[in-house]
């Protein structure tokens, strides 16, 4: 597959990361500082602008399959994806930072004219905030994600003192019918279990399952289910957009902003949401307000270093749950090493979305978990015969966490056999992900016995 990729930032990167060792991949920008980034990366890297035709062709967008334009620019990615449609290439992604392009699109005569040029608009502040929405609906969870139209859901929980599996080896443990424990990160490390792992005290532990039986899970480490009690610092589209999205729950949501107008705007747009006007690090407002009742604190300022000080402030009012926004993924392990339960980017999940979007190597790349591990997708090889999963030979950095068959869902034990053409969800860490395609690979060329 040939790629050409407009923007050599933070997502761009991710993007080339991703695909360099099995596609070629071409980025321009207009930045020659930005090349250093691409040095390790088999990439071509072009000193250019993106919505100029002449270095759009010395790219190669005229035999692009997938042409992503990713600059910190809105204007700049429509532009450019109307110059390399028209240049050629297959398809168009546009990454896009404001509302008003989103609306655009939606509109009649708008997408009729230019839809045809533009194959998808992509919002990452809008993907964050639904997952914030998904984390904080979930007492205790640090990160929440759902699959096969909501029918198979993952939950992360850090494992505190009176938490239950605790210095117990899993294989004798009895986890809810229609579950599995699929991963467990320790300090830095993600790890797979196996029948002899004890779960300690700070362990993160990743539950997947029948979205009916997760609900288990969800009673035993938060067994007090009420009105949930947020508190947003951060009234941009990101807050704005997470408080819009729980209100639906009839969740209690304070939003602190410190922009008057921007405050006078959301106590328009959310009537049933108490809009704050202060400093979202004043701990006398935080105080006066009591905020430290709150179930969940949600930083998404636009901010890193604020973010981190609301959160490190929540943690000592003693909010139970803090989730923030990171804008940089650099610092997404800083958060973790001083106790953020959820710390965020958009730009992880956005990238997360292109691979899904270019379905490359029929493996979907479905969600990651803390950067450390990926849930993929892939299909059993039509023309081999199936086998249970036991008898499948699955290295130990591969677990199988769900098969779908037509509309049926199975959670999967040893004796589950495994039939061509099933759609198999897999857990794996993020530096085995080309293993786990070379896997499937050598899958296609052996027929396991049924």
């Amino acid at each position: 597959m040939n790629v050409v990729v407009v923007g050599g930032g933070e997502i761009g990167t991710l993007i080339a990361q991703a695909l360099h060792k099995e596609h070629s991949v071409s980025v321009i920008d207009v930045d020659d500082d930005r090349e250093s980034a691409f040095e390790t990366l088999d990439v071509s890297f072009m000193r250019g602008n993106g919505t100029d035709p002449d270095d759009l062709r010395a790219a190669g967008v005229a035999t692009a399959n997938a042409f992503i334009a990713c600059t910190t620019n809105d204007d700049v990615n429509v532009l450019a994806c109307l110059a390399a449609k028209g240049l050629g290439a297959k398809e168009t992604l546009a990454f896009v930072t404001r509302q008003r392009y989103v609306d655009a699109f939606k509109k009649k005569g708008v997408f009729e004219s230019v839809g045809l040029l533009i194959d998808r608009v992509l919002w990452p502040q809008r993907i964050l905030a639904l997952q914030i929405a998904d984390i904080v609906r979930v007492p205790r969870a640090v990160d929440s994600a759902k699959f096969y139209r909501g029918r198979v859901t993952m939950l992360e929980y850090l494992m505190e003192d009176e938490d239950p599996y605790l210095r117990t080896p899993l294989l004798t443990l009895k986890l809810p019918a229609g579950v599995l424990l699929v991963g467990l990160i320790r300090g830095e490390e993600f790890s797979i279990p196996n029948g002899s792992t004890v779960l300690e005290v700070g362990d993160r532990v990743v539950f997947l399952g029948a979205t009916d039986k997760m609900r288990e899970i969800q009673r035993q480490f938060s067994p007090k289910r009420r009105s949930l009690n947020v508190a947003i610092v951060g009234g941009g589209n990101v807050g704005f957009m997470v408080a819009e999205a729980l209100a639906y729950d009839r969740a209690h949501i304070t939003i602190i902003e410190e922009n008057e107008e921007r405050c006078e705007k959301l106590a328009q747009w959310l009537p049933h949401v108490l809009v704050l006007r202060g400093d979202g690090t004043d701990i006398e407002l935080l105080q006066q307000e009591r905020i430290e009742d709150a179930d969940v604190m949600v930083a998404v300022t636009e901010d890193d270093g604020n973010n981190l000080l609301v959160a490190l402030i929540s943690k000592q009012l003693g909010i139970p749950k803090v989730v923030t926004r990171v804008g940089r993924a650099r610092n997404r392990r800083l958060f973790t090493r001083v106790g953020i339960d959820a710390p965020l980017t958009p730009r992880a999940a956005a990238v997360t979305e292109v691979l899904n979007w270019l379905k490359v190597d029929d493996v979907d790349h479905l969600a990651s978990i803390d950067d450390r591990a990926e849930i993929m997708e892939i299909v059993y090889p039509l023309d081999k015969k199936g086998g249970r999963v036991v008898d499948l030979q699955t290295p130990d950095y591969i677990l199988i966490g769900a098969i779908q068959r037509d509309t049926n869902v199975i959670i999967p034990k040893g004796d589950t056999v495994v039939q061509p053409g099933d759609r198999l969800l897999l857990v794996t860490t993020s530096d085995r992900v080309d293993d786990v395609e070379a896997w499937l690979e050598e899958r296609s060329r052996l027929t396991v016995d049924a």
